[in-house]
């Protein structure tokens, strides 16, 4: 008896069922799921920033593929193994796609509710079935709707950035730990170098005590100076093979072999091609990290629109189809609304606030601390570039002008063959420290770079 009615009661709601269920459709819009556009977005960004082009829609290798793990490695190699093949980072491409799903959701309406009711009588003699089915869709969702995609779609711009920034950031360590792999393996050879210079003075003092015109103490003193550099050397030696050990982790291989040099890094270029001010300008136009806190505070400013429209919590219309006893049958609206008598939103919505002048006082903090951040920058850089010029026109030139003059006193009988010794350790002492200080000028250089939020084009060696 109650299969023809149970079919009457969905042949007559369909109507309103499926007015329904296309306004949800249409109310959900078309927005897709796919994040490649997003992930894109970020890839292209760093590119424009950094020169170099992430795979991101890829699978990192497996194994080593675009570098042998034994040739010189290239900074360019090193920069486009380390975007495609670190796992951190590639950890991080990930959240673009839960920020685009939350973009997705943002855009739906809640399903519909269908309610179905059966009841029978005690008494099958006195009366028949009851049969009632209802369908109701809140429609609340639907001016919160704006407001949710908003929110969500700043929130997704938000993610790209701060992934984006993230992989610039990847892209200076793995930059600054290349310059001191290279600096590292000039500075062995020119250990090496010294260290064979403090031989030769070695065997001269010998050959001297030898002819009777030195003292034992003269090679007791050389013979300390070596086990010295030796020491240094074994210090150095170490450094070098921790950074090593470190680029294989940013470049995705930490397993492999470590016994590989770097090819040799360019100088810097003119300091005087940039002042503070325009370093200023590109820290507030650049940084990603800034930007990324902007669309935070729309985000927030999203939410509490959101809020301030929620305080009518539940607003439904379906449709209402009953069966008596007696079969007569019956379909009608019905109406859902949500009597906002205890909870007003108020509370949510003074929140929603709250966090909405926290993102604010957070952007103004991000803003801030890249400003300092790239002033501090760019004094390092002007200090070290500045100084590492002044030590090379000044105690290297004079070392190199006293070792020629040695030299020369050597030839002319008027020097004996330690002066010209020693002339040699100064001049490798002072390349030594040139060295250091043309690698903290190159690192100074590369956290210029990423303080201003992107290569300086007046900074990019030629």
């Amino acid at each position: 008896m109650m299969r023809q009615p149970i079919r009457q009661r969905f042949l007559s709601s369909r109507t309103p069922a499926a007015m329904v269920l296309a306004l949800a459709a249409l109310a959900g819009g078309c927005a897709s799921l796919d994040p490649k556009p997003d992930i894109n977005r970020a890839a292209s960004t760093v590119d424009e920033r950094s020169g170099i082009a992430p795979v991101w829609t890829e699978a990192w290798e497996a194994s080593l593929t675009s570098w042998d793990g034994r040739s010189p490695l290239k900074v360019e190699q090193a920069l486009a193994m380390a975007l495609r093949n670190n796992r951190e980072i590639r950890a991080e491409v990930e959240q673009i796609a839960a920020s685009r799903a939350d973009l997705v959701q943002a855009g739906l309406l809640p399903n519909p509710v269908l309610g179905l009711t059966l009841r029978f009588p005690f008494d099958p003699v006195s009366g028949g079935s009851f049969v009632g089915a209802q369908i109701v869709q809140s429609f609340t969702a639907l001016w919160l709707r704006d407001g949710k995609i908003k929110a969500a779609d700043a929130r997704l711009n938000q993610t790209v950035l701060d992934i984006s920034d993230k992989a610039l950031r990847l892209v200076a360590e793995v930059k600054s730990t290349h310059t001191r792999i290279d600096f590292g393996q000039r500075m062995v050879a020119l250990t090496d170098e010294n260290l064979a210079t403090i031989q030769k003075s070695i065997d001269s003092l010998d050959a001297r005590i030898r002819g009777g015109e030195g003292t034992p103490l003269d090679v007791n003193r050389a013979r300390q100076q070596l086990a010295k550099a030796q020491a240094e050397r074994a210090i150095v030696v170490r450094d070098l093979a921790k950074e090593r050990r470190r680029m294989l982790e940013l470049i995705g291989f930490a397993a492999e072999s470590a016994e590989w040099t770097v090819e040799a890094s360019t100088g810097v270029s003119d300091i005087a091609a940039i002042d503070e001010a325009a370093v200023i300008a590109l820290a507030g136009s650049q940084r990603l990290d800034v930007a990324a806190a902007r669309s935070i505070v729309e985000a927030q400013r999203a939410d509490l629109s959101i809020e301030e429209k929620s305080r009518l919590k539940d607003f439904g219309l379906g449709a209402d189809f009953e069966r008596e006893t007696d079969g007569s049958k019956s379909i009608g609206p019905v109406i859902e609304v949500g009597i906002p008598i205890f909870d007003t939103n108020a509370a949510q919505i003074a929140k929603a606030g709250s966090l909405a002048r926290v993102a604010l006082g957070n952007y103004e903090a991000v803003s801030q601390r890249a400003v300092r951040e790239a002033r501090v920058a760019w004094i390092e850089l002007d200090s070290a570039s500045r100084l590492a010029e002044q030590y090379r026109s000044t105690v290297l030139a004079i070392s190199e002008r006293n070792l020629t003059l040695a030299e020369s006193a050597l030839k002319s009988g008027q020097a004996d063959v330690t002066v010209l010794l020693d002339s040699q350790r100064e001049v490798i002492d002072a390349r030594r420290t040139l060295n250091d200080l043309e690698r903290d000028a190159l690192l100074a250089r590369i956290a210029l770079e990423q303080a201003a939020g992107g290569r300086i084009p007046s900074l990019v060696a030629q």
